[in-house]
């Protein structure tokens, strides 16, 4: 049963993962983030029948190759002399008296472990149903702290076994050792504190804390005379009935958690980058609007100018030739001459004006456009959020991984389907070229016309004279209108195109927002699959057949709504879960805050204090002794699965007297 809902989780991501692909690949704009969606892939299932697999992990030195020959009686060779980083890969072998139990050493992931071999133990974890953290009595640096961490994170259960490294080189040691064990145990509480402070971080708590000297425990399988003494000692036994605890209770439970977990990493992973790329399609598309509104204001405002400019031309060179006639002394035949030539410096000067003023144009366009672009290279959209994605973008869980979706600050603008400079240039050119032409044949058209007229009567030039450039006037005005309009219908068409791609780009997102859907849809249905499968593998039929819908926060607690007939069987019988089962039931009438208290009830194991519901969240008050970090996971699961922001606080703890 379980099987089957991984496989139809598996099958639903992998679908969503292409469909993204596919809507991606076809858009230019999204296209640019393409590569985000290729580095993440959906793999096929691990076989699920194989033994129970506890990974050791720790910084390197820490002990955990020495273990792992204590626990397995492997080979020594990979155990450290001094040296860093002796271990540079993953290796297994079966656990003492348990077969079906395989211990996986890992490569060190401290300060002085190379990114490789932190990357090879972390790929480890999805596939683990526990993890053996292997911390030693000495030091704890901060880069073996990012890696608990986020094992943590992932919601793995994790053992502690703290090694205390108290030398065992020659008999001396060993007698030394041997009349006081007790002494190499001491005062190393710190240690195990500081484990559970970074546990805790993330929301969980460690399964067990175990102290225990490996090196002994490894030479007690080798010395025949103090070998009984030396396992005694070590208290390797504490550790293996931990392990042994672990597999005859809850193997099977774990088994389904794990199986859950590999399919609901690589759901969080696709998940969060089909999210990162719609969060970046929208950002591109909000940039290059507000890019294309600014530049649409600003052309608008340099094609207006030019008009004016242009208009003033015309009428500045027609109406300085209004009082010509006044300068003729001669009205011969040569007065036609005359005419001509003061014509062609008339349509010279008319030439010279559009070319040069839509040149102007031009290289005015394309500066408003560049300077546009390079202002809003850096716009920064602190309220441009995508919502909507519980658990994969959830803001407790994107804290405590430090996997805030989005670009961080600075946005790179894309002018969407149309560059800057080169359009406008190309317009406002090809305007000047098709028009100036026209313009030169039609002024000589009128003022040839004119000439035959003047050589036939001279009155004419004292009379008419004014009508004639008034008619030049409004034809070369004429122009002026055509080529500022030419301008405006091809500026106003590549934005259009602009637009157009926006709006294209935009369906991309809302695809992708709908393949996150589907995802986070898939996954929901499986947390609800596996919770039934952890209530039937404890024997309550009946309690599985009444779920409805599960929230889980992996590692932490699961929120679970069930009927009412169930939920008082729930209280009365609280059901055996690896992880922390949650009950309530279904909001029916008023705010659905007010249904917090018999989940709080469940995961703290004591009556709310007080319940206060406020207008936009409900604060529900309790005395248990649990640490903020934790309360604050558990309030972001109920806010997920109630759908209104919900509050769990402990006003006596550290920190939380102001809320």
């Amino acid at each position: 049963m379980h099987a089957k809902a991984v496989a139809a989780c598996r099958a639903a991501l992998t679908d969503a993962h292409r469909a993204s692909l596919d809507a991606v690949v076809a858009d230019e704009t999204a296209r640019q983030f393409v590569e985000v969606l290729r580095a993440v892939e959906v793999v096929d299932a691990p076989p699920s029948a194989r033994p129970m697999r506890v990974v050791l992990m720790g910084r390197t030195m820490a002990g955990k190759s020495t273990l792992l020959a204590a626990l397995t009686r492997g080979a020594s060779d990979r155990i450290g002399v001094g040296a860093q980083r002796t271990s540079r890969d993953v290796c297994a072998a079966s656990a003492n008296d348990m077969p079906e139990v395989e211990i996986v050493d890992t490569p060190g992931v401290g300060a002085k472990d190379g990114a490789e071999d932190v990357a090879l133990a972390m790929a480890e974890v999805p596939g683990a149903d526990l993890i053996l953290w292997v911390a030693s009595n000495d030091s704890f640096q901060e880069e073996t702290a990012q890696s608990l961490r986020a094992v943590a994170y992932q919601g793995k259960p994790v053992v502690v076994a703290l090694n205390c490294r108290a030398q065992l080189v020659d008999d001396l040691d060993r007698e030394d050792f041997l009349e006081d064990p007790d002494a190499v145990f001491e005062q190393h509480e710190g240690h195990f504190r500081t484990i559970r402070s970074h546990l805790s971080s993330q929301g969980v708590s460690p399964v067990a804390e175990v102290m225990l000297h490996a090196e002994a425990a490894r030479q007690a399988r080798t010395d025949a005379i103090a070998g009984s003494a030396l396992r005694q000692a070590s208290r390797v036994d504490a550790l293996l009935g931990v392990l042994q605890g672990e597999f005859r209770e809850r193997r099977r439970a774990r088994r389904v958690l794990r199986e859950a977990d590999e399919v609901r990493t690589q759901a969080e992973t696709v998940g969060n980058a089909i999210a990162l790329v719609e969060q970046r399609v929208r950002e591109t598309v909000h940039v290059g609007r507000g890019m294309r509104e600014d530049q649409e204001r600003r052309t608008a405002r340099l094609v207006e100018a030019c008009r004016q400019s242009l208009e003033d031309d015309v009428v500045r060179a027609v109406g300085g030739r209004q009082g010509w006639h006044q300068t003729v002394t001669d009205f011969g035949p040569q007065v036609a001459n005359e005419w001509e030539t003061e014509q062609v410096g008339l349509v010279a000067e008319l030439d010279k004006a559009l070319e040069e003023r839509l040149t102007q144009l031009e290289r005015a366009v394309n500066d408003e456009c560049a300077g546009a672009q390079r202002e809003w290279a850096s716009a920064v959209l602190p309220d441009l959020k995508v919502e909507g994605i519980h658990d994969f973008r959830g803001l407790w869980k994107r804290q405590a991984a430090g996997l805030a979706v989005g670009m961080g600050g600075a946005v790179a603008a894309a002018w969407i389907g149309f560059s800057v400079g080169g359009p406008a240039g190309a317009v406002v050119g090809a305007t000047a070229s098709l028009l100036i032409t026209p313009l030169r044949k039609k002024v000589q058209s009128i003022f040839t016309s004119k000439a035959k007229i003047l050589e036939a009567n001279r009155e004419l030039l004292r009379t008419q004279i004014t009508e004639i450039l008034g008619d030049l006037e409004r034809q070369t005005l004429g122009v002026v209108a055509e080529a500022i309009d030419r301008v405006r219908h091809d500026l106003a068409a590549g934005f259009a195109r602009q637009a157009t791609s926006e709006a294209a780009a935009l369906q991309v997102a809302d695809a992708l927002a709908a393949q996150a859907l589907v995802i986070a849809t898939a996954v929901s249905a499986l947390d609800r699959e596996t919770v039934g499968c952890l209530l039937l593998s404890d024997g309550r039929p009946r309690l599985a057949a009444s779920v409805r819908r599960v929230t889980r926060l992996p590692g932490v607690c699961m929120a679970v709504q069930v009927t009412e007939e169930a939920l008082a069987e729930a209280w009365l019988f609280p059901p055996s879960s690896p992880e922390l089962l949650s009950f309530g039931r279904a909001p029916s009438t008023g705010p659905s805050g007010a249904y917090a208290g018999p989940y709080v009830l469940g995961l703290t194991e004591r009556v709310p204090k007080a319940i206060c519901r406020r207008h936009q969240d409900t604060v529900v008050v309790t005395d248990a002794q649990v640490p903020d970090q934790v309360l604050a996971a558990w309030s972001a699961t109920l806010s997920d699965h109630l759908g209104t922001q919900i509050g769990i606080l402990d006003p006596s703890a550290k920190g939380s007297a102001s809320a």
